[in-house]
């Protein structure tokens, strides 16, 4: 204490400066709460504008590809309804378009293609040239169909057996009913 100082002057003084450097303190505390949460605000609103350009890049992409696959695979056959109501569905043209597709990769060509009577999802396919037809299912991949189908078809020949039809709707498996 200096001459003519009170200690109640100098508590004051005391208590002012803890009151500056905590307010000093408070004051750094709300400006780092301020920075953070403008970056996070920041950093919100980039995650929605990647997220939405993504899905509209994602959307574009899925409708290119659906008018690449009805533009590609239309059939050329016709296609029989044995019911007789001539109720086919896109999904059947489309899978008989790569069915015609995948044989004639394989050095066949598809000649006629019939839906069977109470079937939904099965197709009978006629080739040209060969005897049995096949009996395939619609949501089975065509390209694994297909070459079932010429296994069988191998097969029936070189075992010198006559078939009515050959079932390859199962995966990996192919059944035949001869004559």
């Amino acid at each position: 204490m200096k001459i003519g100082q009170t200690i109640v002057s100098e508590r004051e003084r005391a208590v002012s400066e803890s009151e500056r450097m905590e307010s000093r303190r408070k004051e750094e505390k709300r400006k780092k709460i301020s920075i953070m949460m403008f970056f996070a605000g920041l950093t919100l609103v980039i995650v929605v504008v990647a997220g939405l350009a993504m899905n509209a890049v994602i959307e574009r992409k899925k409708s290119e590809l659906s008018n690449q696959n009805e533009k590609k695979y239309q059939p050329k056959v016709e296609i029989t309804d044995a019911a007789g109501a001539g109720y086919i569905t896109d999904k059947i043209k489309t899978t008989v378009g790569m069915l015609e597709e995948d044989f004639l990769n394989l050095g066949y060509r598809v000649s006629k293609a019939i839906v069977p009577a109470n079937t939904a999802r099965e197709i009978d396919i006629f080739l040209e040239g060969v005897e049995p037809f096949f009996k395939i299912h619609v949501d089975r991949n065509t390209a694994e169909s297909a070459e079932d189908a010429v296994r069988m078809i191998k097969h029936l020949s070189k075992q010198q057996k006559k078939a009515i039809y050959v079932d390859v709707r199962i995966a990996g498996r192919a059944y035949y009913k001869g004559q």
